[in-house]
């Protein structure tokens, strides 16, 4: 199976946790394939043209983070990584705003790279980061719905705070949000996320 990335997509990170966590790496080989490229291989696994895509060696392919991250963890895992999810509405909801936390700091990184061409909006951009504090006062006051073990919402919820620190440095998430700042310091040093850092 060859999982399509990039090393600086949140999303990716998400599904090369899991397979470091589910211990995958000898079934899933990493193919790096940035969207923008428009790679044969990745156009043809993927009819949206993102990543991440993984394909599975039978012709078929699997797409979208979150069904990547699930099908990983459920079919070729034990599956412990998405049991807290099963039945749990609330934790979904949580679940559902870091992963629009996530999409709402990579539209606002899009916007950036089109401000180097005067095409940024300032209607989209405010948009983006109203949800983004938005999101992050949500999480915070819920944090505690998130259970004891290492979950897929756990995984989602540090992809999408490594990713604020990594395209929007500029931008203290930290000071008005010390239990997601505790929470992230100490996840980050789980050894599957540390092997699973955003970079260029």
């Amino acid at each position: 199976m060859q999982l399509y990335l990039t090393f600086s997509s949140p999303f990716a990170r998400k599904a090369r946790i899991v397979v470091q966590e589910q211990n995958l790496q000898s079934v899933v080989t990493e193919h790096f394939s940035h969207p923008f490229h428009n790679e044969n291989e990745l156009i043809s696994s993927n009819p949206l043209g993102k990543v991440p895509c993984l394909t599975l060696g039978n012709g078929s392919s699997i797409i979208d983070s979150e069904v990547i991250c699930a099908f990983l963890d459920k079919s070729l895992g034990d599956g412990h990584l998405s049991a807290p999810l099963d039945n749990n509405w609330d934790l979904f909801t949580f679940h559902s705003v870091s992963s629009g936390l996530m999409d709402a700091a990579v539209h606002l990184q899009m916007e950036k790279l089109r401000a180097r061409e005067n095409l940024r909006s300032d209607f989209w951009w405010q948009r983006y980061f109203n949800a983004i504090e938005r999101s992050l006062s949500y999480l915070e006051q819920h944090l505690a719905i998130l259970p004891d073990n290492l979950s897929l919402t756990h995984i989602n919820l540090c992809s999408a705070l490594s990713y604020l620190d990594f395209r929007h440095e500029d931008f203290d998430w930290r000071s008005d949000h010390p239990k997601l700042m505790s929470m992230s310091e100490i996840l980050e040093e789980n050894e599957s996320l540390a092997k699973c850092k955003l970079h260029e």
